[in-house]
């Protein structure tokens, strides 16, 4: 099960998606080598999302307070029993397509305008994190101030770890987000039973055609996303396209799929 990402990028997942179900079916796509880069496993059943309030909030007063570009490690007290250190950025974004393409320079060009006659609306990009810290140091810090929060802001390296943007026209938006898999090995996400999962093509690439189902408390289905992936081997680039309009189709995705660069 995937996280709705928008254009404030946590490079933590610190509100976990966990599952102890076994995987139903495994969904891959694999590189010229043959090593797997995009894994789907679909669950017998939903998984779930646990989130801890008092952790959360704390965070996201911590979150707001970053500026664009730079990035933090934090280490929060109340309601973190496995003492997790987390650490994420707030990129770099414009509503001018010029300046986000600047920052992107050579690694993607952003198009004025996606098949269909979806216009840009708004882009970001992130850098990757110098993870210049030890865990210990954060503990030992709390301990000696008593403070409940320890920030530490985070060097950035001038390398882009991702980019993306969001474009609408009158059926909704869509969103793209390419990300630099040079030091990835792979990503992996959950499918819900009630999720449709296929293989596609774009531009004779294997792809991951992905219709997940939100479920709110109640169990029932409260909206839907559609998401392509698929990856680029010979620029080690992954790319996403996605939404959540109902509007939208799975043939809308691919088309402007087939004409990313």
């Amino acid at each position: 099960m995937k996280k709705k990402i928008g254009l404030i990028v946590a490079a933590c997942l610190v509100f976990g998606v966990t599952s102890a179900y076994a995987a139903m079916k495994v969904y891959e796509l694999k590189n010229e080598k043959g090593e797997v880069v995009v894994q789907i496993n679909q669950t017998a059943k939903d998984p779930v999302t646990s989130q801890h309030k008092t952790y959360g909030q704390m965070l996201k007063e911590v979150r707001e307070s970053v500026k664009p570009g730079t990035a933090v490690a934090v280490y929060i007290v109340p309601d973190n029993p496995q003492k997790i250190v987390a650490f994420f950025q707030k990129p770099i974004t414009s509503t001018d397509r010029r300046v986000i393409q600047a920052e992107a320079g050579n690694m993607f060009a952003f198009p004025a305008e996606l098949t269909g006659g979806y216009t840009f609306k708004e882009g970001f990009v992130q850098h990757m994190i110098i993870h210049d810290y030890k865990k210990e140091d954060f503990y030992k810090q709390a301990e000696e101030t008593k403070k409940d929060v320890i920030v530490k802001e985070l060097k950035v390296e001038p390398t882009i770890e991702q980019l993306g943007a969001t474009y609408a026209n009158h059926k909704g938006e869509v969103r793209i987000r390419i990300e630099n898999f040079e030091k990835v090995k792979y990503v992996s996400t959950e499918a819900g039973p009630d999720d449709t999962v296929e293989k596609v093509k774009v531009d004779k690439r294997e792809a991951l055609y992905h219709l997940r189902k939100i479920k709110g408390a109640d169990g029932k289905t409260e909206s839907m996303e559609q998401s392509i992936e698929y990856f680029k081997d010979e620029a080690k680039l992954l790319y996403h396209v996605w939404t959540s309009s109902p509007e939208i189709t799975k043939q809308d995705l691919l088309a402007i799929a087939e004409k990313l660069e």
